[in-house]
């Protein structure tokens, strides 16, 4: 987002001059310039260190070739026609380094990563999970609003060699999601293995949302989804020009070893290497003018500044819980992990190349070690050829053509408005989230505490303060939420929607206001889950325990009941 905004800023810093785009040659897949990154202040448990002090390997650097690397496009995963889909977790290997195997896990075959899941709005949908791994695992619906049951949290993980049937149905606006593990301090490991997948929420059907009365507020089950007009006139044709684009970053020795966190990283890990769609030095070439790349940071730590090469705009439609209300054109655009971004590009006859550099991290103590000087390529995208005899060359709208289709952005169609978003309710219940250390609200996690209860469709709003001097960021799972303000100031455009995952910059406020769906075919009576999305973060205890139409009591009572080790 651009730079000129005071929430995400980089803080003042007098070692560079201005922000600018980099240009090719200052972006590189692997950052030879950077050494150890500075410790971040918090001291680290002994348990946290154990996946470094296991290695002594040194981080290798993983070559690239001129030519780049195609850039997969992870197969689509539907529902049959009883709504049924199968979804496995194993093990395998995947070659980063040429000739040299890394042990890596995936879903239904693929050794590293997963299929996009295609679910449609309004249709149940049974999952069935089988774990073929050696480890317990879970498989969370991350954006999604689900039951407690058929939300993926640690509290009843899937044995090895288990199999487990999920159902639930889809209901809120269309968008771009994800699913990843969420076992008991091991997320971070299994995510880095490669146990991670994007999934896609449609609305083929028009599903005509519910309402509520009363006094009740509704909540994003209860909002529209766009139009068929809107969801026509966007790219729509899965990996031709709307492609999932899956961003990580790894680090990996030169005999193929998979590291954990840096020793000295207050975030966690930092990987000199970044894949895209699980390989290095992605490159598209597409017959197609305008993409649609739906932006997935999937990394364990660190944020990136999303931008184009060419000093472009990024048209930004959607963030993690849907479309925005009407498009905006950005400089660039930063996520932090687990964050969502639906963006359009022209693609011009020389190419365009999405790159990494200063994320808006805020007013951060090391703005180097937590990874902000770092720059890094993500997405070449080369055009197949220059348009067919017969296409509007002239500079304006009006262009397209059988090959290419629509010559520009502004060819799409697309209206003012995208979807109607309705306005927060900025009172009710208010609660206090501080963030400091590997905390909230200075407790860590206990698996056999509920932190807070909640009532469905009861307005509330959440101030988020990131009370350290590094970063933080904030996820709640079955909700989308609208954001009120940071720190006073209206949040920018392209954050304007629906959000499950927000950065939160130090010594910063962030409020929000949330309203909890219902699910009347929920009775697990288990709570669900808020918590840092930086991995090693949750890992070590950032998190806490709320229930929605469930009481305390009752959900200890469950938590009882269920195949975690308390």
């Amino acid at each position: 987002m651009p730079a000129s905004h005071p929430p995400r800023s980089r803080g003042p810093r007098t070692s560079r001059p201005g922000s600018r785009v980099p240009s090719p040659g200052d972006l590189r897949l692997s950052l030879d310039r950077r050494g150890l990154l500075r410790a971040g202040g918090a001291l680290l448990s002994v348990a946290a260190l154990a996946p470094v002090l296991a290695s002594c390997s040194r981080e290798a650097e993983v070559p690239v070739t001129d030519a780049g690397s195609p850039l997969p496009i992870p197969p689509l995963l539907e529902p049959d026609a009883d709504g049924r889909f199968a979804l496995t977790a194993g093990r395998g290997t995947t070659e980063f380094l040429p000739d040299v195997a890394s042990d890596t896990w995936g879903y239904n075959g693929q050794t590293y990563l997963g299929p996009t899941i295609r679910m449609q709005r309004g249709r149940p949908i049974e999952a069935v999970i089988t774990n073929d791994t050696d480890e317990e695992t879970t498989v969370h619906w991350h954006g999604m609003l689900v039951p407690a049951h058929a939300d993926g949290g640690p509290h009843d993980p899937i044995q090895p060699g288990e199999t487990r049937s999920v159902a639930f149905t889809p209901d809120q606006p269309a968008t771009t999601l994800w699913y990843h593990p969420h076992p008991h301090e091991a997320t971070a490991q299994q995510v880095r293995r490669g146990l991670a997948g994007m999934l896609i929420l449609d609305d083929a059907d028009g599903h005509e949302p519910g309402t509520v009365s009363g006094d009740a507020v509704p909540s994003a089950a209860e909002a529209p989804s766009p139009s068929a007009d809107v969801l026509a006139a966007l790219p729509h044709e899965y990996g031709v020009d709307d492609l999932p684009v899956i961003i990580q970053d790894m680090r990996i020795t030169e005999d193929g070893e998979l590291l954990g966190h840096n020793f000295n990283s207050e975030v966690g890990l930092l990987g000199r290497t970044v894949v895209t769609n699980g390989v290095v030095g992605a490159v598209h070439t597409t017959e197609k003018r305008v993409l649609r790349l739906r932006l997935l940071n999937g990394s364990q730590a660190r944020s990136y500044g999303l931008r184009l090469d060419s000093g472009g705009p990024l048209t930004v439609i959607g963030s993690d819980g849907g479309l925005l209300p009407e498009p905006a054109d950005v400089e660039s655009i930063s996520l932090s992990p687990a964050e969502r971004a639906e963006v359009l590009i022209e693609v011009p006859d020389e190419g365009v190349t999405l790159v990494s550099s200063e994320p808006e991290l805020g007013n951060v103590s090391d703005y180097e070690a937590v990874g902000g000087e770092d720059a890094f390529t993500i997405l070449r995208l080369e055009h197949a050829g220059s348009r067919e005899v017969g296409a509007d060359d002239s500079g304006g709208s009006g262009g397209s053509n059988d090959a290419g289709g629509p010559a520009s952005i502004a060819d799409l169609g697309l209206p003012a408005q995208l979807v109607e978003v309705p306005e927060p309710v900025s009172g009710g219940q208010e609660r206090q989230m501080t963030l400091r250390g590997r905390q909230i609200n200075g407790r860590s996690m206990d698996m056999d505490r509920i932190d807070l209860v909640s009532s469905s469709h009861q307005p509330e709003v959440w101030q988020v303060s990131n009370l350290d001097s590094s970063p933080h960021n904030f996820h709640i799972h079955n909700a989308q939420f609208r954001i009120l303000d940071i720190s006073g100031d209206p949040p920018p455009p392209e954050m304007a929607g629906w959000k499950d995952t927000i950065y939160t910059p130090p010594q910063r406020d962030v409020r929000i206001a949330v309203a909890f769906p219902a699910h009347e075919d929920d009775h697990s009576q288990l709570p669900y889950m808020f918590h840092c999305h930086l991995m090693l973060h949750e890992d070590d205890g950032m998190m806490g325990h709320f229930t929605v139409d469930v009481s305390e009591q009752e959900a200890l009572d469950a938590l009882q009941g269920t195949g975690h080790e308390h």
